[in-house]
């Protein structure tokens, strides 16, 4: 949902972009950069940046 909504603002923005008449972009132009910045801030908001190691204890297990 996260990613969505990203990609649906960022998409938006673009779309404004190309209703600014001072920036000269059409349509096209404001679609795709609308979108790419949308994919790649849903990468952001998802992405773990944080690199998990795992435990390399030893695993004791009982005798019964």
């Amino acid at each position: 949902m996260l990613v969505i909504v990203a990609l649906v603002v960022c998409v938006g923005i673009g779309l404004w972009f190309v209703a600014v008449p001072e920036i000269p972009l059409n349509l096209r132009v404001g679609l795709v950069a609308g979108a790419t910045a949308g994919i790649a801030a849903g990468f952001v908001l998802v992405h773990d940046f944080h690199q998990r190691q795992g435990r390399t204890g030893r695993v004791r297990r009982r005798l019964h």
